[in-house]
Formats: C-alpha cells, sequence, structure tokens
C-alpha cells in the first residue's frame, strides 16, 4: 500500500480515517535491497536518524527489512517524509490506529 503525503497532511481525511480520534498511530513497513550487506547499513542509518525513536520493532532476513513504527498521530506526517528520505527503498504497507489491550478491555467493562 503506498501512502500519499498529501493524503496524510489532510486533515479531514484522517479524521475520515478514524485517525484524528486516536493518539498513537501504527506504520508498517518492508524494504528490499541487493544484498544483505545494504540492508545492514540502511538499519544503521535508520536508527542514528530522527526517525529512529519511532521504530518499535525491525526484523531483519537476508536482504529483507520489516519495520513497525509506533508514533503520535500528530507526528505521522513527520515520520513518512523521514521514511521516504532515509529509506528510499521502503514501501508502506499499512497504517492504522495503535491499539492497546488494556485499554479496550477497560472501555468495554464501563
Amino acid at each position: 500500500m503506498d501512502m500519499s503525503l498529501a493524503w496524510v497532511a489532510s486533515r479531514k481525511t484522517l479524521h475520515d480515517e478514524g485517525f484524528a480520534a486516536c493518539h498513537r498511530v501504527r506504520i508498517l513497513a518492508l524494504a528490499h535491497f541487493a544484498d544483505s550487506e545494504a540492508s545492514r547499513e540502511r538499519i544503521r542509518a535508520l536508527f542514528h536518524s530522527p526517525l529512529g525513536i519511532y521504530v518499535s520493532q525491525a526484523q531483519r532476513e537476508g536482504c529483507e527489512l520489516r519495520l513497525e513504527f509506533d508514533t503520535a498521530s500528530e507526528d505521522l506526517a513527520f515520520t513518512l517524509r523521514t521514511l521516504k528520505r532515509v529509506l528510499p527503498e521502503a514501501r508502506v504497507e499499512g497504517i492504522a490506529p495503535r491499539v492497546f489491550a488494556h485499554r479496550v478491555s477497560t472501555r468495554g467493562a464501563s
């Protein structure tokens, strides 16, 4: 799933999709590289960039890198812009509100 930065910048679209009410957003991305050394270099660059603080999970398998970012909804556009700059090979697979199990069960009990 390719995500357009124009879509992310649109507050109305974010609200319509249910992102305005959430405080945290989960971004899933995948990057393919020519060789495993290139993937190692890119993950080093990622963790040394401002984007590194948003990485909640990173999994490298050979030449493939799977990433999960956990960010505040107001930082979504910054995160995607920085991801495009730091890892241009990365492809966003999905963006969804971050759901915390303990909060969902608390809401249902009321």
